[in-house]
């Protein structure tokens, strides 16, 4: 859609620059034909007689151009039925006439109609070559037009084929991800179930092996569901149902439910949001996830005793959600592509339990809403009077 876009703006301006410019050089040739060629023709043609102003290029190109036709007309005769060729010759001829005595201001009756056949051939070869370098314009214009277009066709096919091989690529590395987070935990799985139904397990150990399942199967459900809904946001028939929410009282809820997770890791939550409503236009569910994998992600990739922070203020330009901590800064080599699905491998999703999807989806869901999902760290934070404590922050953009 947005390279539609492009190419529709791009095509117009250049269009309308190439009116302009034909315009301009199509002026600027009828001047000078006007006012050089056509009396040099004047005056090698018709010495001795008055020209008047309406002798002139476009003139004269229509004048020969409708005895060419008004000619034509006359040796097909026979094949043009009388009651379609006695008025359209009858109406050339009058209109020849007319043309013709307009063009001298006295005793101007017939000249180029009696005018030797050498000469009128003469005459007729120099405006041919004036009314071919009347059109130049144009037909250069149109030339320049379409290579133009065309090549800006090209470049947009080259540019979406280049799309389409690195969205195969992710694609690709995406489905290899998905094998390597499902595979883990279904082999553990297989292998305390198996160990367990052979016996191969003392008495005390049996509830760690199931609490090692239960918690592996939940890891996996996690994964399905947060696959589920990054490819739902990605189908055709996914709209969001918008509606007017406060936007307090929902980032209020989704602290809410992630404090006992949060205690759970040994981490402090602070929470700054303030009382009185503020209204947005979004869908509550769908910002409830994008919240939500806010914190999971800032809790999960932080470590024991580490503060979270949820915030909701306003600025110049409208609603602020952040989500922040004061755990370590993210490489800038890793920070442009944390919204990628899959991006921080086996680090993330081994070492730390997470499966990297669930910045991918905050990410597409805040896109669908039209807001914007950035990082922010480091100097940049010391610009907010709220989060100048923190080492980094997830910030939301209504």
């Amino acid at each position: 859609m947005v390279d539609e876009r492009k190419l529709r703006d791009s095509l117009i301006r250049r269009f309308i620059g190439v009116i302009l410019v034909v315009g301009i050089v199509e002026y600027v040739f009828v001047t000078m034909s006007d006012r050089i060629v056509m009396p040099f023709i004047a005056g090698i043609f018709f010495p001795g007689y008055e020209i008047t102003e309406s002798f002139s290029s476009l003139a004269m190109s229509t004048y020969f151009l409708s005895a060419l036709i008004n000619g034509i007309i006359g040796y097909a005769g026979s094949f043009i039925p009388v009651i379609a060729r006695l008025p359209v010759g009858a109406a050339l001829s009058s209109y020849l006439m007319n043309k013709e005595n307009s063009f001298f201001a006295v005793q101007g009756a017939g000249v180029i109609t009696g005018m030797p056949f050498k000469d009128k051939l003469i005459m007729t070869l120099f405006i041919i070559m004036v009314l071919l370098i009347l059109v130049f314009p144009y037909i250069a214009g149109a030339v320049y037009f379409s290579v133009m277009t065309v090549r800006q066709f090209n470049r947009i096919g080259e540019a979406r084929k280049r799309r389409a091989i690195e969205a195969e690529k992710k694609r690709n590395l995406m489905i290899s991800d998905i094998a390597h987070d499902l595979r883990t935990p279904i082999q553990t799985i297989s292998g305390y179930a198996q160990a367990l139904s052979e016996g191969l397990v003392k008495e005390e150990d049996k509830q760690s092996y199931l609490e090692a399942i239960r918690d592996k199967s939940a890891g996996m459900n996690e994964l399905i569901q947060l696959l589920f809904d990054y490819t739902k946001l990605d189908s055709k028939g996914f709209v969001l149902n918008k509606s007017s929410v406060d936007v307090c009282e929902m980032v209020r809820e989704c602290a809410a439910s992630q404090y006992t997770d949060a205690e759970s890791a040994g981490m402090d939550m602070e929470v700054n949001i303030p009382e009185e409503p503020l209204k947005a236009d979004i869908d509550k569910p769908q910002f409830i996830r994008v919240i939500n994998n806010l914190i999971v992600n800032a809790v999960r990739h932080n470590e024991k005793g580490n503060t979270v922070g949820i915030f909701v203020f306003t600025d110049d330009n409208g609603i602020r959600i952040a989500v922040a901590d004061k755990g370590a800064a993210i490489p800038d080599d890793k920070a442009g592509h944390l919204f990628e699905p899959f991006f921080m491998g086996d680090e993330s999703r081994n070492s730390k339990g997470g499966s990297g999807l669930g910045l991918s989806v905050a990410k597409k869901i805040t896109d669908m809403h039209g807001f914007k999902l950035e990082l922010i760290q480091g100097g940049a934070l010391k610009r907010h009077e709220l989060l100048k404590d923190y080492v980094k922050a997830f910030v939301i953009k209504l």
